[in-house]
């Protein structure tokens, strides 16, 4: 019996644990600034029950309202990392006219050492953040990588994804869901 309700509490302890893992579905997304590729920062925020997107540099500020937003955590030396940067390479390209930005954030510690060869040689068409100390992937809760959040315009998480998804269309069909085709 006592084996019996150790095994039951060890049990719920670990489903607590991965509930906690990651930010669900239905949950607003944090606050956050981050410094991307090319020196300039975006800060992605809720305002007034918008998804906004600012991108600041030494030149002005940008400021943009996606009707979805693919957060992509990753990193160089993460192998599903890189089919999934593939998927968001055709996702991008078919959708970012129509209101999708994908922003990848690599947690890769050396942070431009890898990061922008890497690019580079992927000829990767969307933005790339980096956060080499993880302080936005933890706001996440990100435990494994990729680990992918697709964002409404409202900034309410329509979808996560911790670990590699089924495939390209799994991911198109969340943002087919938030209307854009």
């Amino acid at each position: 019996m006592f084996r019996y309700i150790i095994g039951l509490m060890a049990a719920i302890l670990l489903m607590s644990v991965t509930a906690l893992a990651i930010l669900r579905e239905g949950k607003p997304i944090p606050n956050f600034r981050t410094t991307l590729l090319d020196g300039k920062t975006a800060e992605v925020r809720v305002e007034k029950g918008k998804l906004l997107v600012q991108i600041k540099g030494t030149k002005g500020n940008e400021t943009l309202k996606p009707k979805a937003l693919i957060l992509d955590f990753w990193a160089t030396w993460c192998g599903p990392c890189h089919l999934v940067g593939e998927w968001l390479n055709r996702l991008h390209q078919r959708y970012h006219k129509k209101g999708l930005m994908v922003l990848g954030i690599s947690i890769d510690e050396d942070g431009r050492a890898s990061v922008v060869p890497f690019v580079q040689e992927a000829k990767t068409p969307y933005l790339i953040a980096l956060d080499p100390k993880a302080q936005v992937a933890s706001r996440f809760k990100v435990e494994a990588l990729p680990a992918i959040y697709i964002v409404n315009n409202k900034g309410v998480i329509a979808a996560a994804f911790e670990g590699l998804p089924d495939n390209q269309a799994q991911l198109e069909r969340v943002v087919h869901r938030l209307g854009i085709r």
